[in-house]
């Protein structure tokens, strides 16, 4: 699975575990719905300001977000230096 579909598998999977549609998702972000569909069908990637106003949406923490991204796509890896 790409980048672009793991991200938006997880967002929709937080998204229903909220409780919300793509429109209440969309209005507590000051987006439109089509932004939201977009996103969840992995069409387009969201821009850092977007992706923490995402989180911001879903009520989550930013890393949660990114690790429930990582979990729909186990191949894919961030490395990180330390």
């Amino acid at each position: 699975m790409e980048l672009n579909e793991a991200f938006g598998a997880a967002l929709k999977q937080l998204r229903q575990e909220a409780g919300l549609s793509q429109n209440a998702l969309a209005d507590r972000c000051g987006c439109n719905v089509m932004s939201i569909s977009k996103l969840e069908r992995g069409l387009t990637q969201p821009s850092l300001f977007f992706f923490l106003q995402l989180a911001l949406g879903l009520e989550v923490e930013p890393a949660d977000l990114l690790e429930a991204t990582m979990s729909h796509s186990p191949e894919v890896s961030i490395p990180f230096k330390g």
